[in-house]
């Protein structure tokens, strides 16, 4: 577990850089972060809770940067120290490392760091640590992982580790779960339950699952929709806590994506072979046809002769867009499958010159990312420009990013919105150049342009895509029962705070509904009995019905029912008349309904999990009592934010916060060779300057230097050996003691012909080994293996790194930052020794 959180030491000056408007961000995602720290503040993301706070944020909306900046605002409400960034695959987590460039040694590129470009951080704070959970390299740093501040991996390893316990539960207390649609997972369930205590935000850019899957952690409301008989149905949506769509981005003047529009072929008829006759289908019946039969319509959308024209129309935006934009675009074709895209692909190379050679297929997961994350070659060659046409059948989704994909032609059929939206999502990204306008064009760099045909349906997909539609429902909510809220602790009128045991659940503004019991009043009125009411009547009661009533005649003798009460003391046993248990019951409620008071009380604002501040009331309330919420929108008060008053900023410097005009003090004065003493005196030589002026010039020099310091811009610097990448750093240093080490076997021994006159290639030192070299090869025959070396340098490498893992007990790759000099030193020690035998030899 790392020594101090991160996080918490820069807590309060992240929050006061967004409150204040200072830094870079988009209102978006402000906003976002924002809703993240009040769900932590009201203690529903804590455990025994545990909400998730739900963020969706469309592609290229800057959703990354949000997610890297979200631990800074939890950091109070940390049990663990370290922050768990959790990726759907290793693309999107080598995606997200981007935004944390670093030199071989692991130290930052500030300037490259959106952190520091946006003024979330500011200069002279140290970066925090991190650690990408890498399998390929894993144990070449897995000690480090308990002094890093971020550890970013992917959903498969992590699940591994996990399983393993590579990772101590506690240490973590932020899970910050990217594309968490795929949240309800076995996997991410397990990885989520593993770490208990950890805060969980959930990040996404899309609304919809594939199998209606309800998300773990996620609350849910009533949704009322109707199905095709106008049959009222209740499904259920789950609520995010801010949510900010590529509907909501397009709205902005500029838009931060680009704008789409689609570009659809009609057809006036369908010239389809049957059984080698010619039917000519006008688009009604071919359509109905389509529908009822789903193979015939399959078959005629992968002919050629559908495909060509729809290609062509892409390909000539793709050409336009390239030669006016002078930008190197690319178009991307969704085919219905894996034959299709072969044919897809010879079709675009055969008809279309710009093309031929610059056509690429993806088709299985060969053609994707390999388990590191690095695209395979034809993806590579689509980032590098060589490729202008990517043909694939559904493997481009989640994780592929590329900006200059500006053209998708969809030549497939999209079911539901969930693959078309992932599908044109791929296209939104901006690219420099001038903000797409409101009027469509063609040619423009920041506008995408979906080509299809119309008989492919698409259009209503994309219409509700553009225009935004609800989240997606579920039929069922998962079962996890809420406890009911109870006040704890008694309450005395006029408090302003109120003990619940439940308190996450609230939010400022909510109403809360309190049963109270009323206190008996001295004198009560005798609890109603049917029984007794008859007996005490000595008349003849007469019921008849009249108009569907019930009266009392007392007049109609001859048509009366008398009614007479046994006696009571003719019987042991109290006679129980028909109406007597509905009139206990009716007496009860009654009874319950008079002993409690309704009490209506507004939460001013949720303190912890458990209080809360409401308006005073003035009557006491006991324990126990049950509160119900009903949501209420409180009026904001009539006020108006005027001016700062003496407002002055602060920057980390050598790790302290200094005034930024003391900074600049600082350096104004000791570009004179002046500097400040601890009473702020500014002294020459250690001399108080005011001791070496008369009055009036030392006031005169004063007034001078406000007017300088109000001139001069100070660059701010920053902390140039941090390290950042803990990973990288170790990696460099393995390296470098590793061709430490080559260089001394090089120089010590192969140079020297004396010692090795056959050199670097020969095997004299195989042949006829040494007493070191043979215990070399006994080492490795020891353990079952076959100790073959075709060369001298491979077999002086195998001893000296053999006898550095035998004599530590460490693989190289094991040794710490620390440790390296030590396996330097044996290394030296080792080829002293064997130089002295080969001469002797």
């Amino acid at each position: 577990m790392a020594i101090a959180n991160y996080f918490l030491n820069y807590h309060k000056l992240v929050l006061t850089q967004i409150l204040s408007g200072k830094t870079g961000l988009y209102n978006h995602q402000k906003d976002a972060l924002i809703a993240i720290y009040q769900k932590a503040r009201s203690g529903r993301l804590s455990p025994p809770h545990r909400e998730a706070a739900f963020i969706l944020a469309g592609v290229g909306t800057g959703k990354t940067l949000i997610q890297a900046i979200a631990p800074f605002l939890l950091a109070p409400w940390m049990q663990g120290s370290t922050a768990l960034f959790l990726s759907d695959n290793c693309t999107l987590r080598s995606r997200f490392l981007r935004d944390f460039p670093t030199n071989k040694q692991g130290c930052p590129l500030y300037d490259q760091w959106l952190l520091y470009k946006l003024n979330i951080l500011l200069p002279g704070i140290p970066p925090p640590k991190i650690v990408e959970l890498d399998a390929a390299n894993f144990n070449s740093y897995a000690f480090t992982l308990h002094e890093a501040d971020m550890l970013v991996g992917n959903r498969q390893f992590v699940v591994n580790m996990v399983q393993r316990g590579d990772i101590e539960p506690n240490t973590i207390g932020a899970l910050i779960v990217d594309e968490a649609h795929f949240s309800a997972a076995p996997s991410y369930q397990a990885i989520a339950h593993y770490f208990s205590n950890a805060l969980l935000t959930y990040f996404t850019g899309s609304k919809f699952r594939s199998d209606s899957q309800p998300l773990p952690y996620v609350n849910y409301q009533e949704v009322l929709e109707w199905d095709a008989l106008g049959n009222t149905i209740v499904r259920y949506a789950p609520e995010t806590d801010y949510q900010f769509t590529v509907q909501d981005a397009w709205k902005l003047d500029p838009p931060p994506i680009k704008r789409l529009t689609i570009y659809e072929a009609h057809s006036e008829a369908f010239l389809v072979e049957e059984d080698g006759v010619e039917v000519a289908y006008d688009p009604e019946t071919f359509f109905a046809k389509a529908e009822a039969d789903k193979p015939w319509f399959r078959q005629l959308i992968l002919a050629n002769s559908f495909s060509l024209p729809v290609l062509k129309k892409a390909v000539q935006i793709l050409r336009d867009k390239r030669q006016h934009t002078k930008q190197p675009h690319c178009l991307i074709v969704r085919a219905l499958n894996i034959p299709h895209v072969h044919r897809v692909k010879k079709l675009l190379e055969e008809n279309f010159p710009l093309l031929d050679g610059r056509v690429g297929m993806v088709h299985s997961e060969r053609d994707n990312y390999d388990l590191t994350g690095r695209p395979s070659e034809i993806l590579q060659k689509f980032y590098d420009g060589e490729i202008w046409a990517l043909v694939h059948c559904g493997m481009i989704g989640v994780g592929f990013d590329h900006k200059w994909a500006s053209v998708s032609c969809c030549l497939g059929i999209f079911k539901t919105l969930s693959p078309a939206e992932q599908e044109w999502g791929r296209i939104i990204r901006k690219v420099p150049g001038e903000p797409p306008g409101r009027l469509v064009s063609l040619e423009h760099p920041n506008w995408g342009v979906v080509v299809t045909h119309s008989c492919l349906s698409i259009y209503g997909l994309f219409e509700k895509f553009i225009l935004g539609v609800e989240s997606d429902t579920i039929k069922e909510l998962p079962s996890t029962p809420k406890l009911p809220t109870t006040v704890t602790a008694e309450y005395e009128a006029g408090e302003t705070v109120l003990t619940l045991s439940n308190a996450s659940i609230l939010k400022p503004g909510d109403t809360l509904q309190l049963s109270v019991p009323v206190e008996p009043r001295a004198v009560v009125s005798p609890r109603f009995n049917l029984l007794e009411e008859l007996g005490q009547s000595s008349e003849k009661l007469a019921v008849r019905e009249a108009s569907g009533s019930y009266d009392i005649d007392e007049d109609l003798e001859a048509t009366t029912t008398t009614l007479q009460p046994p006696s009571l003391t003719e019987t042991n046993k109290t006679p129980q008349l028909p109406w007597q248990a509905e009139a206990d019951a009716i007496s009860t409620h009654l009874s319950l309904v008079k002993g409690l008071r309704t009490v209506n009380v507004e939460v001013e604002e949720v303190l912890d999990s458990s209080t809360v501040q409401i308006s005073p009331l003035w009557l006491d309330l006991p324990a126990g009592v049950e509160v119900k919420r009903s949501p209420a929108v409180r009026p904001l008060p009539d006020v108006n934010f005027h001016s700062h008053v003496n407002l002055d900023w602060l920057v980390l410097v050598d790790n302290q916060l200094v005034s930024i005009q003391d900074y600049k003090k600082r350096n104004l004065l000791a570009s004179k060779g002046l500097s400040l003493d601890e009473n702020g005196e500014i002294t020459a030589s250690g001399v108080p300057l005011r001791q070496t002026m008369p009055e009036a010039v030392y006031e005169i020099f004063l007034k001078g230097l406000e007017t300088e310091l109000e001139k001069i811009e100070v660059e701010l610097p920053h902390a140039t050996t941090a390290v950042a990448r803990l990973d990288k750093e170790k990696m460099a240093v393995q390296e470098e003691y590793g061709t430490s080490i080559k260089r001394l076997i090089h120089q010590q021994i192969l140079q020297q012909r004396r010692l090795v006159p056959d050199g670097v290639d020969g095997d004299s030192l195989v042949r006829h080994p040494v007493q070191l070299l043979q215990e070399a090869i006994s080492r490795v025959e020891a353990k079952g293996r076959n100790a073959y070396f075709k060369s001298n340098q491979q077999f002086l490498h195998a001893a000296v790194f053999g006898h550095i893992k035998e004599t530590t007990g460490r693989q190289f790759a094991e040794h710490n930052l620390s440790q390296f000099d030590e396996a330097l030193q044996l290394a030296r020690i080792y080829l002293a020794e064997l130089s002295e035998q080969l001469r002797w030899r």
